[in-house]
């Protein structure tokens, strides 16, 4: 059964925030990640986590098996081509969640998925002040495909 996991992180005016994911139980303290982070950093979808119980709320506390999947910010200059990069990114076989209110999306890129090719679309995007984009988990997996 999937639950909240709150993960307390600081913002990019170093506040410290909050974040609720969906994790699906494993075993004892184990869960996994079960949908894309928008803000915390460094945690990927079906990435497996502990957490610790405070007053019936599941709090996170490490990662302990990273998943291969990398998780991408990417917030819109220009809000009529949200539509399009939307669909882009479908076809690049990455899934996204996103808050239009902000115009912010969150992509898992799964391990199967060429990420060099994810990289240079975006790159395109964000020379064309389409988006800006942030790289908030890569993968081991994905960084071996930029590097090289």
């Amino acid at each position: 059964m999937d639950k909240k996991v709150i993960l307390t992180y600081y913002d990019i005016d170093g506040n410290t925030a909050v974040e609720t994911l969906w994790a699906e139980f494993k075993e004892d303290i184990k869960y996994q990640i079960k949908n894309i982070p928008f803000f915390a950093s460094s945690l990927a979808f079906d990435d497996i986590i502990t957490v610790e119980e405070e007053n019936g709320d599941l709090h996170f506390h490490e990662i302990i098996n990273a998943s291969e999947h990398s998780t991408l910010q990417i917030v819109f200059f220009n809000e009529k081509e949200i539509s399009r990069v939307i669909k882009d990114i479908e076809l690049l076989n990455c899934s996204w969640e996103g808050m239009y209110s902000q115009k912010l999306l969150a992509v898992d890129v799964p391990p199967n998925v060429n990420y060099s090719i994810v990289k240079e679309y975006l790159t395109m995007q964000l020379n064309n002040n389409i988006i800006d984009f942030k790289e908030s988990c890569l993968s081991e997996t994905h960084y071996k495909q930029v590097i090289t």
